[in-house]
């Protein structure tokens, strides 16, 4: 079975709301969903290609008083049937791909303190993304009536609230877990000598 296109239904459902560049998909992905999916350049250019050719886009200059002309991108009914057609489909997996846990998993090859580093700048990271989930629900809490879609981002932000916060945890239990095991090798150490 071929690997299904996900980049390609995420910039339908981008531009389901509204017109966009290449660039400002990017800018819109990084912004809102690379919390949950990442794409690169590398995979919005040629999906918007494909996506033209296949009648599910329309492609048009825009002439803006500022800058360059740019491409805008809009869906077509077609797109929109196979972006709905996509959202009533289960889920084939859900991925998971943690290096950390991976390092971890081998963590007796390097030092202890390497690996306390690897867990603090982990949980650094995922204490800014849990200050960004929340941000997003703060302003989002505001406007949820305003728009049907502010709720589904509102699920969205939970869930991604939930899961930092998790990782969080994690990180605080680990680095507890290696210190008593560095209390313990102390402890051994004294019996020894």
């Amino acid at each position: 079975m071929a690997k299904e296109n996900t980049s390609m239904y995420i910039i339908l459902g981008l531009l389901e709301h509204e017109d966009l560049s290449g660039y400002d998909i990017k800018k819109k992905i990084d912004f809102m969903i690379s919390h949950f999916w990442e794409i690169g350049y590398g995979q919005i250019y040629p999906t918007l290609k494909t996506m033209e050719e296949n009648g599910m886009i329309t492609k048009k200059v825009s002439e803006t008083s500022k800058g360059p002309e740019k491409n805008l991108y809009s869906i077509t009914d077609s797109g929109r049937e196979v972006l709905k057609e996509w959202l009533l489909l289960p889920e084939a997996k859900e991925y998971t791909k943690y290096e950390i846990l991976v390092k971890l998993f081998f963590g007796k090859l390097v030092s202890e303190e390497e690996n306390r580093k690897r867990i603090e700048l982990f949980q650094e990271r995922h204490l800014q993304n849990a200050a960004i989930m929340k941000m997003f629900r703060t302003n989002l809490e505001q406007v949820l009536k305003e728009s049907e879609d502010h709720l589904y981002y509102y699920l969205t932000v939970l869930f991604g609230e939930k899961i930092y916060n998790a990782y969080i945890e994690w990180a605080k239990e680990a680095e507890e877990l290696l210190g008593k095991k560095n209390e313990n090798d102390n402890l051994h150490k004294g019996d020894n000598e």
